[in-house]
């Protein structure tokens, strides 16, 4: 598959030109230990051409961690402390300014500020909205400074860092404030991120998440974001998925290879058949089977999101 990736401001693309080639079987690569998983990832964004520098160190960690008031998640920590990406994109820990991470550390509550400040976000837990406007964003204020932080990872990927436990959903939180739930855990992005040149092929390690772990706040946040996407008041299934040609026609793909993906077949084992696609469940177990046909046929992680609103 010929993969061409190119990144401009805040847009990481990958785009597939051709379909994908038959691979020869490599070994599996199943990971028993943080550590084991982490050195292989490393080695193999260093092989990508992702610049790496020596791992943090335990006090560099634990500065950083008191610094910002957050943590650093196990998995998480265990890749940092093997390598310290710093291509465009990722958060440098170590050369970067304080006020720069802290920025970093603070933009998905920002987000949310300006979601709240345009009258179209309020969490139902903050109790009934005040009408005035600056009122209301000191009650928000107030409220997202008890929020666990989220970690930054890449652009606009995070992870949240409480609880501090490995195996924490990566979330994707763009500059306006929506929260999308991308995939269970860290090892689920570096496996969909679309970084690799070297057609790396792994099986999950034995640790990774197969659910989303529930993280207070943000997941709430996540599910009112996908519910918005999806229903509007009295849209019907068939408009969702309407919806969903669209965005992929404005990608680039053609009809034949749209309605091949709206057929809905199985080709991995991944979705049961369960019949016709009559609720809205439904239609979501299907855009998370496009998502992954997506990611397979070279897209990032970020065009799926964006083309799709789905989550791995």
């Amino acid at each position: 598959m010929a993969t061409a990736i190119a990144t401009t401001g805040d847009t990481f693309c990958t785009r597939a030109n051709n379909p994908p080639q038959s691979m020869t079987p490599r070994p599996k690569r199943i990971c028993f230990s943080f550590a084991a998983y982490a050195n292989t990832l490393i080695e193999h964004l260093k092989a990508s051409n992702i610049a790496v520098e020596e791992g943090l160190s335990d006090s560099e960690i634990s500065l950083l961690e008191s610094s910002l008031n957050l943590c650093f998640p196990p998995d998480l920590r265990s890749i940092l402390q093997q390598g310290l990406p710093t291509s465009p994109g990722f958060p440098n820990w170590r050369s970067s300014s304080a006020q720069q991470l802290q920025l970093l550390r603070d933009l998905p509550v920002f987000s949310l500020l300006r979601r709240v400040s345009k009258n179209n976000f309020w969490h139902s837990s903050w109790g009934t909205r005040p009408r005035d406007r600056g009122t209301a964003l000191d009650y928000a204020r107030r409220f997202l400074e008890d929020v666990p932080a989220l970690v930054p990872i890449y652009r606009h990927y995070y992870i949240a860092s409480s609880p501090n436990l490995a195996g924490n959903p990566v979330l994707y939180v763009d500059h306006e404030g929506d929260v999308r739930l991308l995939c269970n855990d860290v090892s689920g992005f570096f496996r969909g991120a679309g970084f690799w040149t070297d057609n790396w092929e792994w099986d999950d390690p034995v640790w990774a998440a197969t659910t989303p772990r529930r993280v207070e706040f943000w997941s709430d946040v996540a599910e009112m974001s996908r519910e918005s996407w999806w229903s509007q008041a009295a849209v019907e299934v068939g408009d969702c998925l309407e919806g969903a040609c669209c965005r992929l026609r404005e990608a680039g793909w053609r009809e034949e290879e749209i309605r091949e993906m709206m057929k809905g077949g199985d080709d991995d084992h991944e979705v049961e058949r369960r019949g016709p696609m009559e609720d809205r469940e439904a239609v979501a177990r299907h855009v998370r089977h496009l998502s992954r046909k997506l990611v397979r046929a070279g897209w990032s992680t970020e065009d799926v999101v964006y083309s799709l609103g789905g989550s791995f």
